[in-house]
């Protein structure tokens, strides 16, 4: 359950200046405000319980039908009250908020009554919200949810004239578009642009052609918090004929439905400044996130199979099959994700040493835990074709069948994806893992080690290793995170150093590799001699099981073995 304490004290302070649209206008008192929130609540398609106490102020409870993780919903309780300022967050602020609900008896005397029909009242608590109602308050409030991560600054929140924030980092909607959340949430377009959508006319003086003006229109709906979705649903509803008039072109009947997809993500890279372009150290080719939807439903699976790998680390049975091992898996789930999203791809064909690298662990240790992880029941990988030549394994990522429930109740996994950073060499992967959710507000050790899925004891240790080195810090509220530079950390501990010694010996590595297999290559055409014993090159098959497996000493032989191995294999 979700609660909402509005409170009279706060309503005199504060006053709601972006309200989502069709909702009434607000002076600040806390009966305005509850009404706002209840016209979100039902626009969201929310069931809620509303009630009003003899001093006016008044409680909203939100039922879910399943139970969820307390972080994420204080996490959402503060993000509403950055929209609503009168919402008092402390009920929801720790694991020991109290609350009274309807019916009580106020300390003012008399009784807390309900502001809404009984009915209503009752079939909110007989049919609780489900996942789709979850998931429209996380999207509705994803701005503000970036915003107590520390992703922005709080005050640049609730100014009238804002339409988005470069720092934000884009969302993806339930068919797999990115678009980028507005603090204050979704506003209207200029009264010009919206005469463009609705009429398909424009300012010749303002806009050269029919595409500068359509431009214009995608920036200003990408920048004030629409969705592809839903200006799609405004075409087809004809209230914006005139936008689908700028895509028309007789040569090309189905223009629209290819043109605005491409040219909606190509606007939201470009506002967002999200740079997701990564070089391999292997290669000095560029990958960048496909701009059509197929490519976006990829980059969709690949947040949401990152948002599962908190469902394993949550899942005892999996952790105890994981060992003493549970650290060192998340670190290479976690490379394998950021693997994916350089490629593009939720199938990745990466060599074990460029997992190494994102992961800061030894391609040995990544090789054994991947053949673990693939061999497990119900994976979080599937092996879909084995390593041969110089091609690497390829892995599918995969949601397993136990936490496909789980998933609708999770909010996708957002943000830059780094499995860890090459300072954590010197720091260890404990640290990564708390690093990752140490943010701006403060927080106590024991809602990191949860957020972190780690024991108290390790997160302690954990925290006081960033703190020696300016990473975390702890205040009267908790541990934030520090001033320090990762880079910076990384060049003081010599991390950085091992960083380079390694990516080195792996490119020498790789170029080692390749020379070998161009000797195999060379190989099956010299002609086989009787003294060559009873390997033939000329078969094939005997060919890629050795390229396969090959032999890397200097003073390989072909032939059957001596008997004296014979006798001792």
């Amino acid at each position: 359950m979700l609660v909402l304490d509005l409170d009279t004290g706060r309503a005199s302070k504060t006053s709601v200046t972006n309200l989502p649209l069709g909702a009434a206008d607000v002076t600040g008192e806390c009966d305005s405000q509850a009404a706002g929130l209840g016209q979100l609540l039902e626009r969201l398609g929310a069931r809620y319980v509303a009630d009003v106490s003899p001093s006016g102020g008044r409680h909203v409870y939100i039922l879910f039908s399943a139970p969820l993780p307390w972080l994420e919903l204080r996490d959402l309780c503060r993000a509403i009250a950055l929209r609503v300022p009168v919402v008092d967050v402390a009920p929801m602020s720790s694991l020991g908020g109290q609350i009274s609900p309807p019916g009580s008896r106020h300390k003012s005397g008399g009784w807390r009554l309900l502001s809404m029909p009984l009915a209503d009242a009752q079939a909110a608590v007989e049919r609780p919200n489900g996942p789709e109602a979850w998931a429209a308050l996380l999207t509705e409030f994803a701005a503000e949810l970036q915003a107590i991560n520390g992703n922005v600054h709080q005050g640049e929140i609730g100014k009238p004239d804002q339409c988005a924030d470069t720092t934000l980092v884009p969302e993806f909607d339930d068919s797999g578009a990115a678009w980028l959340p507005r603090l204050g949430g979704r506003s209207r377009l200029r009264p010009d642009l919206e005469e463009v959508v609705r009429t398909g006319r424009w300012n010749r003086s303002k806009y050269a052609g029919r595409s500068e003006a359509r431009m214009a229109v995608i920036g200003s709906l990408v920048a004030r918090g629409w969705r592809l979705a839903d200006v799609q649903a405004e075409i087809a509803a004809g209230r914006w004929q005139g936008l689908g008039e700028l895509y028309e072109r007789s040569s090309e009947p189905d223009r629209l439905a290819r043109l605005l997809p491409y040219e909606w993500r190509k606007t939201v890279d470009k506002i967002s400044r999200e740079k997701n372009v990564c070089h391999r150290h292997t290669s000095d080719v560029q990958y960048t996130p496909p701009a059509d939807q197929r490519g976006a439903d990829e980059f969709r699976l690949i947040r949401r199979w990152l948002t599962m790998i908190l469902c394993a680390a949550e899942d005892p049975s999996r952790i105890r099959g994981w060992g003493r091992r549970a650290i060192v898996v998340r670190l290479v789930l976690l490379a394998l994700g950021q693997a994916a999203m350089v490629s593009g791809s939720s199938t990745i064909e990466f060599g074990c040493r460029q997992i190494a690298l994102y992961s800061c662990l030894s391609h040995r240790t990544v090789a054994r835990i991947l053949r673990m992880l693939a061999a497990e029941d119900d994976p979080l990988i599937d092996l879909v074709s084995a390593g041969r030549m110089a091609r690497a394994d390829r892995y599918q990522l995969r949601i397993p069948d136990m936490y496909a429930a789980s998933a609708r109740w999770r909010r996708l996994y957002a943000g830059r994806i780094e499995a860890a950073h090459p300072a954590f060499l010197a720091l260890g992967g404990t640290a990564a893992l708390v690093h990752q959710v140490l943010g701006a507000d403060p927080a106590r050790g024991a809602e990191l080690a949860r957020a972190a899925r780690l024991s108290p004891s390790a997160t302690s240790a954990a925290l006081r290793a960033l703190a020696g080195h300016g990473l975390a810090e702890n205040g009267p509220g908790g541990w934030r995170r520090g001033p320090a530079d990762l880079d910076d950390v990384a060049a003081a501990t010599g991390a950085a150093d091992v960083q380079r010694e390694r990516e080195t010996r792996y490119k020498q590595d790789r170029e080692n590799w390749r020379a070998r297999l161009r000797e195999y290559q060379g190989a099956r055409v010299v002609r086989v001699d009787r003294r060559d014993g009873w390997l033939s090159l000329d078969d094939g098959d005997e060919y890629d099981e050795l390229s396969r497996w090959p032999v890397l000493s200097d003073d390989f032989v072909r032939g059957p073995p001596p008997a004296a191995a014979r006798e001792s294999a």
